[in-house]
């Protein structure tokens, strides 16, 4: 018997790796106990994220949508939780964050031959919100360059799920900027 959502060892263990990663260099950087749990959570989020966008070529718009009052409630609770803030005011960070990102993927989704889907745009707001402002242009652009590397290497002309790419752009922006 097959469920609908089983996953692949493979890809449970990359994704309980990369939150452990996560966990580990928030811990390492100096966060407090209760960021550090943050920070891991959203990171098990984009995880489960790039992982069903894998499997099911779609992102759930409840996994999506719904953490990003959830994110801008913690930020407002942590400011500090931000690696590079523009302003010592709590909500601008991941409100330019989100809406720079989305703003620039929206456009992208309503290019002409533009292989991006409405979950790619959402994905990419969350990640903004989650990363703020400018992480989130660093973030996205390690993904998309990611993805592209890929791309040229394999020779794929098809198109492929975007948001295992991001999550790792991310989670490589994340690390990075806590450790500068």
């Amino acid at each position: 018997m097959t469920s609908r959502v089983s996953v692949p060892a493979i890809r449970i263990t990359l994704l309980i790796l990369s939150v452990f990663v996560c966990s580990f260099s928030s811990w390492a950087s100096g966060k407090n106990p209760t960021e550090v749990t943050i920070l891991t959570t959203y990171c098990a989020v984009l995880a489960l994220l790039s992982v069903l966008d894998h499997k099911h070529h779609k992102i759930p718009n409840k996994l999506t949508l719904f953490p990003i009052p959830i994110v801008f409630f913690f930020s407002s609770l942590m400011p500090n939780i931000y690696e590079f803030s523009l302003t010592s005011i709590w909500w601008v960070t991941p409100l330019l964050g989100s809406l720079i990102s989305g703003t620039i993927f929206s456009i992208c989704y309503f290019l002409p031959n533009a292989n991006l889907g409405g979950g790619d745009v959402k994905l990419a707001t969350l990640i903004g919100s989650i990363t703020g402002f400018p992480l989130c242009l660093i973030s996205l652009t390690i993904g998309l360059l990611i993805f592209a590397t890929k791309q040229v290497i394999m020779g794929d002309k098809e198109t492929a799920p975007l948001a295992l790419y991001l999550y790792c752009g991310t989670l490589i922006s994340i690390i990075v900027a806590q450790q500068i």
